[in-house]
């Protein structure tokens, strides 16, 4: 686990980690948008875009404990990870995206 700790002592997250936590944050709300609005063109792209900014405007938050993770969004959790899937699964998927890629 990475040994880096924010200001309360839990143990932050790796980059390949909040990658696999913004790619779940997309395929999360994906379906969703294009299902509510299906003329707007979502796409993965456009998606992980416009969450960046909404991180940058302060409606996002990253929120951790010892044993899990959580993205919100206003508030509303997005997604939860539990820290050893995490751990296990974001090097496995950051392998095969670049590998796509």
């Amino acid at each position: 686990m990475n040994d880096d700790v924010n200001e309360t002592g839990i143990p932050w997250l790796t980059d390949p980690q909040r990658e696999f936590l913004a790619h779940l944050t997309v395929v999360t709300l994906l379906p969703q948008l294009q299902e509510w609005k299906p003329d707007e063109g979502y796409t993965y792209d456009r998606l992980l875009h416009g969450l960046g900014a909404v991180a940058e405007d302060g409606d996002m938050d990253l929120t951790a404990d010892n044993e899990n993770v959580w993205v919100l969004i206003r508030g509303k959790v997005i997604v939860h990870a539990e820290r050893d899937w995490l751990e296990y699964m974001a090097p496995r998927w950051h392998a095969a995206d670049s590998a796509s890629n």
